[in-house]
């Protein structure tokens, strides 16, 4: 058997520091044993049967991951704090909030819990140690508790950073869209209001190269230096000229903070003495032919 303080540093290494005394008793500690480390205060008491291993700092992580160990079985991090483990931009810090599939919400000093009739296992995942709710269920209930121009922001940051697909995002919504649901409301209008495929930046790029004219003038990914330094590739370019066109994906791939970066590459690149011409996703896809005509004008 091995010693109560190799069983202790155990436990405690897979969950932020945090001990459930029951855990320990499973994994043979005897009551005498544990009583004895709490007493030399090796084992600091977080919640009702819930202790921190001395030799680990309290942490934000480790708070959380005690209030889910005292929640009970099944119990997750959500919402603000699962967008915290997932380090998503703006999102508020908030006290240790959880989720519960259960009849009656358990009582946690200084916890927020959420009671739910369906967590599914594509609704449940590990991040750090931490038992959170999944990041399309996260921004699902983001919906909940905070505005959709942070959840829009949060819903932007997760799919450039490639930590979820949009289809993931259509999925959560699809499988969890009933009426009365929370959050499902502000989701589906992020959705709506912008398409967060993490593929759309390149392919509008293609796209739009496929509309321009073909001629020896033309130069695609322009590499060109402004007059304030700045180091800028442009899609299509016609630098005998100085035209330059390119596809304006920011509604998808910039968050909103990082719209001011791109408008100040703009003033760059026409402060350099270019003619600057921009077309969307919408302009591309749905009235090609009129954006090759305009594209024949400009580049011909």
């Amino acid at each position: 058997m091995d010693k109560p303080d190799i069983v202790l540093a155990r436990l405690a290494a897979d969950q932020q520091g945090m001990i459930v005394r029951s855990q320990a008793s499973a994994n043979g500690l005897t009551a005498r044993a544990f009583r004895t480390h709490s007493e030399h205060h090796v084992l600091v008491p977080q919640h009702r049967g819930v202790y921190r291993h001395a030799a680990v700092p309290l942490t934000w992580q480790g708070r959380l991951v005690a209030a889910v160990l005292a929640a009970g079985d099944g119990a997750l991090g959500s919402h603000r704090s699962a967008a915290r483990a997932f380090a998503l931009r703006d999102v508020p810090r908030w006290r240790p909030e959880l989720t519960v599939e259960a009849t009656d919400l358990p009582r946690v000093a200084g916890v927020t819990i959420h009671r739910t009739n369906r967590l599914d296992p594509p609704d449940r995942t590990i991040v750090d140690g931490m038992p959170v709710t999944s990041l399309p269920r996260t921004l699902l209930d983001l919906g909940a508790v905070l505005p959709y121009e942070i959840v829009e922001q949060a819903a932007h940051d997760a799919v450039i950073r490639k930590l979820v697909t949009f289809e993931s995002l259509v999925a959560v919504v699809d499988r969890l869209g009933g009426r009365g649901r929370r959050g499902v409301g502000v989701l589906r209008a992020v959705l709506l209001g912008a398409a967060l495929d993490e593929r759309l930046e390149s392919e509008l790029e293609r796209r739009l190269v496929a509309l321009a004219p073909k001629s020896p003038h033309i130069e695609l990914q322009h590499r060109m230096t402004c007059v304030d330094g700045r180091v800028v590739r442009l899609d299509v370019a016609r630098p005998d000229r100085r035209i330059a066109v390119e596809g304006n994906g920011d509604r998808w791939h910039t968050t909103p903070k990082d719209a001011r970066r791109d408008r100040e590459r703009r003033r760059s690149i026409q402060a350099s003495g270019w003619d600057h011409y921009e077309y969307g996703w919408s302009e591309v896809t749905e009235t090609p032919e009129l954006v090759r005509a305009e594209l024949a004008v400009l580049l011909g």
